[in-house]
């Protein structure tokens, strides 16, 4: 995507492939792997997954978690 379309549509500059730090994340781990393994492969190599997902992320702000149990947030 052209970074004017990706400005249109995500309201943000368009992430450069020499950026340093790119962070995936979902629920669990896997999709946000996807995520950036897709990066990775389309040049972005800063591209990070966040491995403790967003469960860990909640957990650690002790917060309850009342999200579904299916979905991504990523």
């Amino acid at each position: 995507m052209e970074p004017i379309a990706f400005k249109a549509l995500y309201s943000f500059e368009k992430p450069k492939p020499e950026d340093e730090n790119l962070i995936f994340f979902c629920r669990v781990g896997r999709r946000g792997l996807q995520a950036t393994q897709l990066a990775w492969n389309l040049g972005y190599k800063g591209a990070r997954n966040y491995e403790g997902a967003y469960r860990e992320w909640f957990q650690k702000e002790g917060w309850v978690e009342d999200l579904p149990a299916q979905g991504c947030l990523s």
